[in-house]
């Protein structure tokens, strides 16, 4: 069975982005793009919200030398699967839709042979993903930035879960990763 974890950056005060919808604020240095890379290789595919598709759809197809080759090759060959009840147009490639119904064809994504899944997503499809329960793992790269508002992380209900943090990494940036894990896992 193939684990499912959320990679997402947020802000110490808990926000994804600021009040005009920036993400400007987040770090990035040699080590975390290297972070990055490993990363991604580690993966099988990612899951998207339709904001996060239609955001990344618009970046990596033309992406240039600002990117290493690793993200580059990984972003285009990767399966994408779409966490969106209303997106229309899939067509990055290698791009597919989860449907009207996406926890149980998360549940198939997750049955299957094959390496970790990572959901790289707005609020809207964390916290959705979160309701579903078909997270086995969130990974926050909490940035050294206090935003004062925006779009928070986690701002609907859902059931209480205990979590325990697993693994933890600090960079040179001061940016931390924290690793968190069911508590039943």
């Amino acid at each position: 069975m193939r684990h499912l974890f959320l990679h997402i950056n947020v802000s110490v005060d808990g926000y994804i982005c600021d009040t005009a919808g920036d993400i400007d604020w987040h770090f990035s240095d040699e080590e975390f793009q290297q972070y990055l890379d490993e990363m991604l290789e580690s993966i099988d595919g990612m899951l998207l919200g339709r904001v996060a598709y239609q955001q990344l759809a618009a970046y990596w197809p033309t992406a240039g030398d600002e990117v290493s080759p690793t993200q580059r090759r990984r972003m285009h060959d990767l399966p994408k699967y779409v966490l969106s009840r209303t997106i229309e147009n899939i067509d990055w490639h290698n791009s597919h839709s989860l449907g009207s119904d996406p926890g149980p064809a998360i549940t198939r994504l997750k049955q299957q042979d094959g390496g970790p899944l990572a959901l790289f997503a707005g609020a809207g499809a964390a916290q959705a993903a979160v309701q579903l329960d078909v997270l086995d793992e969130i990974r926050l790269i909490v940035n050294p930035a206090l935003l004062g508002g925006g779009t928070r992380l986690f701002d609907a209900s859902y059931a209480r879960t205990e979590l325990r943090l697993a693994h933890t990494r600090q960079f040179a940036s001061g940016a931390l990763l924290l690793v968190y894990r069911k508590a039943t896992q």
